[in-house]
């Protein structure tokens, strides 16, 4: 029986090996392979040439792929690489010169498409330009882009800003990466970072307190009133929890701190205030509530901050660890792994978790809308709505070790079969195939 994406031709990004710790070039790399796996001939395009405005790199690039024809292309590992992939007169790649369907799987992309399409982003109001919406729109909105978006908030606040119809957005449940799925089949070293409760993940100390309007008091203000807010109730979306913030000013302030979706800075600061004041905020909140000790993996953007972290708040901190080699094995070797997911997500979950399972582990996060209407009630069994909810789920699985086995096997059988990386080019490629049309 031939492989469901048999003959397939697919250019796929890969994006530069230095970015994000090399962890998103790692990811687009296993993508591809698996692309392959399922039966498709890959043509592996190195974005970095595209990046650096390689001119030599970018004709040649093209002359290859005009031989390789193919047929459809995929943004690795999510959307915005294939935004990248254009020549000194912005022509795109793949829209304007091959004129081939395109799928872009975003990440967090409300807060990831701005970053990248408005760059570089005023450090203040007085720095902010007008003609955001439309800058968003001519750059996302083609018939030749096919959205699979992993979260059903942020797809419904683009729709209602004009910046993409929701009619032209799928949804999916972010999958589970090949690596982890492969790490599950195997039997760990039982010495290998072995840990009863653990968190993996980064927050931002230092970027947050380094940002230039900290010193407004205007816009501290709405941080602190939004932050008390979202520690009130951790269930609660910080982007949403900003929009009513601001739209509760007087026309005339938002008008002075330019916080219309339309300006450039309203983009800044929303995305300075989720992706490092409140990532970093509320996973400290959280995680300081446990009543449990854990041990604390990961911070690997900000190194320098790990004293604080030992000494402020008390954490066992423990090391950095590798995104393909040692992360699954923290996974697999620990009893639960507690989460906060990136609050860059306003209903959809973390690629993180899903790995966690995909690996056999079992990890307990915040409330998240779009996991449980994927998965149904046995969500329940891991997301937690409060600080004492958590504490009270970490209690009840360390106290029944038979049922943390059985609901970690459940979990990571749904993921390893239907929301696998795997599964989900199966649908897009072959299933649906709305890329044919």
């Amino acid at each position: 029986m031939q492989p469901p994406l048999h003959g397939l031709r697919i250019v796929a990004t890969i994006p530069p090996h230095t970015w994000f710790g090399g962890v998103d070039f790692n990811f687009a790399i296993e993508m591809a392979d698996e692309l392959r796996r399922l039966g498709a001939t890959v043509f592996d395009l190195h974005t970095a040439g595209f990046i650096t405005r390689n001119e030599l790199y970018i004709d040649q690039a093209l002359e290859a792929l005009k031989s390789f024809r193919p047929e459809v292309a995929v943004s690795l590992p999510n959307a915005g690489y294939g935004l990248l992939c254009v020549t000194l007169e912005n022509r795109n790649i793949f829209k304007d010169i091959l004129a081939i369907p395109t799928v872009m799987l975003w990440d967090h992309g409300l807060l990831q498409f701005p970053k990248l399409i408005l760059d570089p982003f005023p450090k203040s109001p007085a720095g902010a330009e007008p003609g955001s919406i439309l800058r968003l729109r001519q750059a996302l909105d083609h018939p030749l882009y096919l959205h699979y978006s992993p979260d059903a908030g942020q797809i419904g606040v683009l729709d209602r800003l004009g910046v993409v119809n929701r009619r032209n957005v799928r949804f999916f449940l972010q999958p589970a990466y090949p690596n982890f799925v492969r790490y599950g089949y195997r039997t760990p070293p039982q010495n290998a970072l072995r840990t009863r409760v653990a968190f993996a993940g980064n927050v931002y100390l230092q970027a947050s307190r380094a940002l230039p309007f900290r010193n407004d008091p205007q816009l501290t203000g709405i941080e602190e009133r939004v932050l008390a807010a979202k520690k009130g109730d951790i269930t609660r979306c910080l982007w949403d929890l900003l929009q009513a913030e601001i739209e509760n000013l007087s026309p005339r302030t938002r008008r002075e701190l330019r916080l219309d979706p339309d300006s450039t800075f309203f983009w800044s600061y929303l995305h300075d205030e989720i992706e490092l004041v409140g990532n970093t905020d509320v996973r400290l909140a959280i995680l300081t509530g446990l009543q449990r000790e854990y041990e604390f993996f990961g911070n690997f953007i900000e190194p320098g901050a790990v004293d604080s972290l030992r000494g402020k708040y008390r954490m066992k901190f423990r090391k950095s660890l590798d995104y393909f080699t040692e992360l699954p094995l923290l996974f697999m070797n620990s009893d639960l792994i507690v989460d906060v997911i990136n609050l860059g997500y306003n209903s959809g979950i973390s690629p993180k978790v899903m790995g966690c399972m995909a690996c056999g582990g079992l990890v307990l996060f915040d409330y998240k809308d779009d996991f449980y209407r994927s998965v149904g009630e046995i969500a329940n069994d891991v997301m937690y709505r409060s600080v004492d909810h958590l504490n009270a789920l970490v209690e009840e699985y360390l106290a029944n070790p038979r049922k943390r086995r059985d609901v970690a096997r459940y979990l990571q059988h749904r993921v390893c079969t239907e929301f696998s990386f795997g599964a989900l080019c199966k649908r897009i490629f072959a299933d649906e195939a709305a890329w044919r049309n």
